[in-house]
């Protein structure tokens, strides 16, 4: 009787031991996900484990999960409301480690539209360019060239490892090159050539800047030469 007691307690021993470490594991083991609230359109996934399948709200996206689309444009919205915009044809891995969410673009043009309030740090990386903390709209695109497009905040794009930093001023576009070099810089005077590549939740709108506020709109009369003709006139000065 007393060997028997002695094998019905280890094995309750044993039970609650195994409870305990199961209870320890699991919240480490979904560190690596990345809960999901809304997907429109198809999100081609290739994980780790070379397993090929279709996004939906009821699985989440795993570190090391290959994203992509084919001929249809696409949205995946995030529980923090952060915003990741597919183009067609378009893939990137994401990588998670405890609150940095690492998107490693591809290929195609994607636009992320990071929730300020999130509590996720949000990093990109674009072959050897590195851009960490986002915290507002950002849109890559690769096709002749790589452009990355920034919208509110003045931002600084890593090359190689940190070595050499390129300024990414705010309501600008940035043609990169493969040495870390930028090869052409302009101003977003529309968005609707970008935003014609997404869905219709990506829209995304210029605000009036300063210059416009600021901007005097008094009539004043005034003539110019024009085709050696005289043209005088009301005009916006």
């Amino acid at each position: 009787m007393a060997t028997f007691s002695l094998n019905s307690m280890n094995k309750k021993i044993l039970k609650y031991l195994l409870f305990f470490s199961l209870i320890i594991v699991l919240p480490n083991s979904s560190v690596s996900d990345i809960n999901t609230s809304k997907i429109k359109n198809k999100v081609f996934v290739l994980n780790i484990h070379g397993k090929r399948f279709l996004l939906n709200e009821d699985t989440n996206i795993r570190s090391g999960d290959y994203l992509s689309t084919k001929e249809e444009p696409a949205i995946i919205v995030f529980q923090d409301s952060t915003k990741l915009c597919f183009s067609s044809n378009s893939s990137l891995k994401v990588i998670k480690n405890k609150n940095q969410i690492v998107f490693n673009f591809k290929k195609g043009s994607i636009l992320f539209s990071i929730n300020k309030k999130s509590y996720e740090h949000y990093n990109l990386n674009f072959f050897l360019y590195n851009l960490e903390n986002i915290k507002d709209n950002i849109i890559l695109t690769k096709k002749n060239n790589l452009k990355i497009i920034n919208f509110k905040n003045n931002l600084s794009i890593f090359y190689k490892d940190d070595i050499n930093k390129i300024s990414l001023p705010s309501f600008t576009i940035l043609e990169l090159s493969n040495n870390g070099k930028v090869s052409k810089t302009t101003k977003i005077l529309e968005t609707n050539k970008f935003s014609k590549n997404f869905l219709e939740d990506c829209m995304i709108k210029l605000p009036n800047t300063k210059k416009n506020k600021n901007k005097n709109f008094n009539l004043q009369y005034g003539c110019i030469s024009q085709n050696g003709k005289l043209l005088c006139g009301n005009k916006y000065n």
